[in-house]
């Protein structure tokens, strides 16, 4: 088996503690609210499974790349499409559902925000596949994108402010530019444009406010 480039380290274990953080959260945060689950519609479990495949699938290309097995890393890439396409109209219709249920927008307009800047992250990593650097960091910042709804069961169950999910996402945003400054000596261009692109994503979401508890 071939050894994992160095570089791509960082990637590889910062999509796993993505991972790890989602199939603990969500499941942790269902057994300490048991009382107060939305009910289990098919679509819950469908968009439930979507977005497992995906940080999966991240953790999968990432150790894909490191490596080396680029043929099989590009074949999933491409397969991706289907998986965002069943995704992100899941997550926004389970959003929907959600709000018709307890009468608050905040969390539609959120995630709705959410999918909207995964969409665009995903696309510019699409864009640039053909250069590693721009892309891997943008799929970084897509999956980054996507975070807060697991990080927020974390913190129902620690039982913190909903606005204490904020200092958790970015730790792990800023993860990437200290690799930057670590490795390459500079922020990168594709981790530039996040930090920039967050800045109009933080404004938005803090005007949205956290859902009523």
């Amino acid at each position: 088996m071939n050894q994992m480039v160095r570089g791509e380290r960082f990637f590889f274990f910062h999509s796993l503690v993505l991972f790890a953080i989602v199939v603990t959260g969500f499941p942790l945060h269902a057994i300490v609210n048991a009382d107060h689950l939305p009910p289990m519609r098919p679509l819950l479990h469908v968009h439930a499974l979507l977005m497992g495949f995906w940080f999966a699938l991240v953790v999968v290309q990432t150790g894909l790349i490191g490596r080396g097995q680029y043929a099989l890393h590009k074949t999933l890439g491409a397969a991706s499409l289907i998986l965002v396409a069943a995704m992100l109209p899941s997550g926004i219709w389970v959003s929907y559902e959600n709000m018709l249920r307890t009468g608050s927008p905040q969390i539609l307009y959120v995630n709705t925000l959410n999918a909207t800047f995964f969409a665009l992250y995903y696309l510019m990593a699409l864009n640039w596949r053909n250069t590693p650097a721009l892309h891997k960091r943008f799929m970084m910042l897509a999956s980054l994108s996507l975070m807060f709804p697991a990080l927020a069961r974390v913190g129902y169950v620690l039982d913190l402010n909903p606005f204490a999910v904020l200092p958790m996402w970015l730790v792990l945003l800023f993860a990437l530019p200290t690799y930057d400054l670590i490795r390459e000596r500079k922020i990168k261009r594709a981790t530039a444009v996040g930090l920039i692109l967050t800045l109009v994503y933080l404004g938005i979401a803090i005007s949205i406010g956290p859902p009523p508890e």
